[in-house]
């Protein structure tokens, strides 16, 4: 199928969304004929006139790949969508009109020279926005262009949208795939990078160059930490050539294409990486592929949470870190210190995506136990769904000395843990799809794990 087929028929499939979210607020009283996605304004830094780097608002970006900022769709059940694109006359900027794409004949394509212009043209087009919802962020500009407070990214439409994103096409999985592969090679060139002796701030400029990104074009501050840095899990500081050890890398970091993310992490180790270490390091990996494999419908992602507190018990207790048994370790809450935040995570035009904690298309919550209060995802796996899949396990000053402090800590081989703190932690992840027939996962083929 070619990538216009895939396109229009994504479209078909948002445009079912779209009547189901519009019926839904229907029904908590927010009649609505259709909605306007605003891809978002430009805006500076405090006191400065630097604009901060654009993205645009998701649910603009999943309907149309158009870059920038301003640009207005109007969708209607049904009806073909009118991107209203907006190009300002202004020799500041590149404003030049985008090259010829696959999308741009599958919807009705108009042009405007300014905000205020595209929303006259959409208000033409539908004769007024009182039966119209404006989805974006900037509220006071919607005012402005007319629409009522009460249409204003209202929640009973959000709520649908919002759980729809989790429901991925096949132009979607598409992109999502591109991504990865962007987002393998630059892991790639940073393991060369690493292995080659490079420092931190290196290691980053191979990943850039190697995933053939800008560095605002990344979805996230990339984590490229070396040696005990492993142990912060949003390291964001790179640490210049003399300032860094580098026995172990822990290279979390992700790419874009057209809008959708990779979110990859791969924790490479030297030759003279303590043996026990370099043992939690497989083990880790292989942890990580059996939680990949549980991916499939039907399947509550706390599920492969849980599994991976039970696969770090078995780490911990093989390595001789914990003095019991690992289902005795488990009971005892101990592998929450070593793996404390959740197995992963939605992943789409955001890369924490979405809807993960939703109860249902109406709204509503479902919270993540008590115990592990930092999972991203209570929800069932369905097909469509993408997740990432990132076990953990790590030396955390500030979570181990309240272990040793306790009770617990009489479970613990202290020695071999200062030992073993020398290098951080370990974190590796793999972007997969939830088919009807199980887990495709995007990029293990591409990125290989640790040896």
């Amino acid at each position: 199928m070619s990538q216009t087929d895939r396109y229009r028929d994504h479209l078909a499939t948002l445009d079912g969304y779209l009547s189901a979210s519009l019926e839904r607020a229907g029904k908590q009283g927010t009649a609505l004929d259709g909605v306007v996605f605003h891809a978002g304004s430009l805006t500076s830094y405090y006191a400065d006139d630097q604009e901060i780097p654009f993205h645009a608002t998701p649910h603009f970006r999943r309907w149309t790949p158009l870059p920038g900022p301003e640009h207005l769709l109007l969708a209607r059940p049904g009806k073909r969508p009118m991107v209203i694109r907006v190009q300002p006359q202004d020799y500041w900027y590149d404003t030049s009109p985008p090259a010829t794409s696959y999308w741009q004949a599958e919807v009705e394509l108009k042009e405007a020279g300014s905000f205020q212009e595209a929303c006259q043209i959409a208000r033409d087009a539908v004769g007024g926005f009182d039966r119209y919802a404006y989805v974006g962020e900037n509220s006071e500009a919607a005012t402005q262009a007319g629409f009522p407070t009460e249409r204003i990214d209202p929640p009973t439409l959000l709520a649908p949208l919002d759980w729809y994103r989790a429901y991925k096409t096949p132009h979607e999985v598409d992109l999502l795939r591109r991504a990865c592969e962007h987002a393998a090679q630059g892991h790639l060139a940073a393991r060369d990078a690493f292995e080659a002796g490079g420092s931190e701030r290196e290691i980053h400029w191979a990943y850039l160059r190697g995933s053939g990104h800008l560095e605002c074009e990344l979805p996230f501050g990339s984590i490229a930490a070396l040696d005990g840095k492993a142990a912060i899990l949003h390291y964001q500081q790179k640490r210049g050539a003399g300032e860094s050890p580098g026995n172990l890398l822990l290279m979390d970091a992700g790419a874009v294409h057209q809008g959708y993310a990779a979110d990859l992490t791969r924790t490479w180790a030297r030759p003279q990486v303590d043996p026990t270490f370099r043992a939690l390091l497989l083990g880790m990996d292989g942890l990580e592929q059996e939680l990949v494999a549980m991916v499939s419908p039907g399947r509550p992602y706390l599920e492969i949470h849980l599994a991976a507190h039970q696969g770090v018990a078995n780490l911990l207790a093989e390595a001789g870190i914990v003095k019991v048994s690992a289902d005795e370790a488990l009971d005892a809450g101990i592998t929450r210190t070593f793996l404390p935040h959740g197995v992963g995570h939605h992943l789409g035009i955001q890369v924490h995506d979405v809807g993960g904690h939703m109860a249902g298309p109406e709204g509503g919550t479902v919270s993540p136990p008590e115990d592990h209060p930092f999972l991203r995802n209570t929800r069932l796996l369905e097909p469509g769904h993408v997740v990432t899949i990132e076990p953990g396990l790590y030396f955390i000053p500030m979570l181990l000395e309240p272990l040793q402090a306790s009770q617990q800590g009489a479970l613990i081989d202290w020695p071999l843990v200062e030992k073993l703190s020398a290098y951080g932690g370990i974190r590796i992840e793999d972007d997969v799809v939830c088919t009807p027939d199980g887990v495709d996962d995007m990029s293990r083929g591409l990125l290989p794990g640790p040896k």
